[in-house]
């Protein structure tokens, strides 16, 4: 009976959590880089930033590349675009 009310105490204390009122979001955003992996280096620094600008914070192992594309122009700086996406979990 002892562990039946050390869990639902716990679980309770996880209930009441700050964490467990968080709200997870999908951000979505676009970058350029002079290859692939600057372009997704780009992307996932702009993710970040939106994220904790909204005061949240970012899921980094759900970020996910979903769509990229090289330029055939020679004369274009930065010829790998790349969107991504990203969870942000923000709190309530």
């Amino acid at each position: 009976m002892k562990k039946l009310h050390a869990a639902l105490f716990a679980a309770c204390l996880l209930g009441a959590s700050p964490l467990a009122f968080a709200e997870a979001v999908n951000l979505n955003n676009s970058a350029e880089g002079a290859n692939r992996d600057a372009g997704i280096t780009a992307v996932k620094k702009k993710l970040q930033d939106a994220c904790t600008e909204r005061k949240g914070t970012p899921d980094a192992e759900s970020f996910e590349v979903v769509f990229e594309k090289t330029s055939e122009n020679p004369d274009v700086p930065k010829p790998y675009y790349v969107d991504g996406k990203m969870k942000c979990n923000l709190p309530d």
